[in-house]
């Protein structure tokens, strides 16, 4: 981009210290959950929970999330929940872990993914037993269609009815391969496997913000619509490059697990638009906790032994005889819970803006998800315990502090604090290319021409502008031309110092 010449001026004696706050907010403390209060949302899994993250050296937070959102995968659309008529909400969660490197998100996770390795080992080898029987069958099934070909051709020669095809001639199809998990899939192969194994997936990435960048990268902008569905479980059609029939996924079901440092999380707030896809994701942005040599171990079997539960749930069919999901119910009284929290939340989104509105606005439906996963994870853990076939006012009671007491907290002080008005967040963004490229002078005009988010009306540059004129960020002059004057935005140089 040419830059229009630099207006001259004596910056010493000119420019004031900006203002850098806008630039990089000020976060609240990390909220901390007492330890009556986390036993009485996760129950008898709260001793697990912090043995483990005592193992990990990691926040509680980090693996309690992670064990929430792979158990709802391990239902995945065996179970619904619906707390009243016309109002149903798959299990899948999506969760976030936010902190530095050495924060201990990838131990955490690593606490529900060991089990979850060993169970995916299970099946894999489950597979490979039924391959190879299937493929002996298949082979028997080939001589057996070939000499009945045979036979039907000699028939068909001698003027004969020829024999009826052999049962035995057609090994059937092929066996599935269950899968629990996935790291990096295309939405095509994405669907591929819902189709084939019907129950759901976890998604599960080291490093969320990569992911969510790169969406449409190379689908033509299919990727954020997928995923959007993905989350609400919906019947979803993916076109395929490789045949003219799409594939038809009854209940798109995808839970997403992963971590993300503050500042990538950060520059994703500012540099994209808000579709509702960030707004889906529970949060948690804890603080690091002391480093210590750990001396209890973690009971990786009651994890597995749980899950393996989860999955043994089998679905429902319809009057076709496909599966669908099996509809948990709310009772009464917890349905009066859950609308007393649906006017919080509303509270709530009054006092909010941004991201965090939006992320509010989703919690009822968060709640209903999270009621469901505990309800499960009880009935998991504790053999004798009845099968949950209603939601109980303790259910949600749980879900509700959790979600709306204590994850709320943590979305703001992952993003609430990031989510201004548009004019200050598209502040960001042109502050962000002034510190990336250096810019010393540009105009209103140059701002346009790049294309950023919510940048493309001169109205919404010129706010933005004005905001950082305020912060004393930039110095409007007037550059005589001839003509019309030309109106250029000189850069303070004290922004690169700071």
């Amino acid at each position: 981009m040419t830059m229009p010449n630099p207006i001259p001026f004596t910056p010493a004696d000119h420019w004031p210290d900006p203002d850098m706050r806008f630039a990089a907010p000020q976060r609240p403390p990390a909220p901390v959950m007492s330890p009556d209060d986390f036993g009485g949302v996760y129950g008898p899994w709260a001793s697990w929970l912090t043995t483990a993250a005592e193992v990990k050296g990691a926040p509680v937070d980090y693996v309690a999330l992670g064990l929430l959102t792979t158990a709802s995968a391990a239902i995945g659309n065996s179970r619904w929940f619906s707390p009243w008529n016309g109002w149903t909400e798959p299990p899948v969660l999506w969760a976030m872990l936010v902190g530095d490197p050495s924060a201990g998100k990838s131990p955490a996770l690593d606490a529900v993914a060991d089990p979850v390795k060993d169970i995916e080992r299970a099946l894999s080898q489950q597979y490979q037993s039924a391959w190879q029987t299937w493929k002996d069958k298949d082979e028997i099934a080939s001589l057996a269609l070939l000499q009945w070909k045979v036979e039907a051709k000699r028939a068909l020669a001698d003027g004969q009815e020829p024999p009826a095809k052999p049962t035995g001639a057609d090994a059937g199809a092929p066996p599935v391969r269950e899968r629990l998990t996935i790291t990096d899939a295309t939405t095509e192969k994405v669907a591929e496997l819902l189709a084939q194994t019907w129950r759901g997936l976890l998604m599960s990435r080291d490093e969320l913000s990569g992911w969510l960048a790169s969406m449409d990268r190379y689908s033509g902008g299919g990727d954020r619509p997928f995923w959007l569905e993905a989350y609400g479980g919906r019947s979803y059609p993916v076109d395929r490059k490789s045949s003219p029939e799409p594939i038809i996924v009854d209940h798109l079901t995808v839970a997403v697990l992963g971590g993300t440092q503050p500042d990538k999380l950060a520059r994703l707030l500012v540099n994209t638009d808000d579709d509702g896809l960030l707004a889906r994701f529970l949060t948690v942005f804890p603080d690091p906790v002391p480093l210590s040599r750990p001396a209890a171990q973690i009971d990786t079997a009651m994890v597995r032994v749980a899950l393996e539960r989860l999955r043994s749930l089998g679905a429902a069919r319809d009057d076709a005889g496909a599966k669908s999901p099996f509809y948990i119910v709310f009772s009464e009284a917890a349905a009066d819970a859950l609308q007393d929290f649906r006017k919080q939340c509303r509270d709530w989104e009054t006092e909010a803006s941004g991201l965090l509105k939006g992320h509010i606005g989703k919690m009822p439906g968060m709640a209903v998800r999270v009621a469901g996963v505990l309800a499960h994870l009880d009935w998991a853990v504790e053999a004798r315990a009845p099968y949950p076939d209603k939601i109980g006012v303790g259910h949600i009671a749980r879900a509700c502090h959790l979600v709306g007491g204590h994850l709320r907290l943590h979305a703001f002080r992952a993003y609430g604090a990031a989510s201004p008005p548009d004019d200050i967040r598209n502040a960001r963004r042109i502050a962000d290319v002034i510190r990336s490229e250096d810019w010393q002078n540009f105009t209103a005009r140059d701002i346009q021409r790049r294309g950023l988010a919510g940048l493309q009306l001169a109205k919404a540059v010129q706010a933005a502008l004005d905001v950082l004129e305020q912060a004393d960020w930039v110095m409007r002059f007037r550059e005589e031309t001839g003509g019309k004057p030309r109106v250029v935005y000189v850069v303070n140089p004290r922004t690169r110092a700071a």
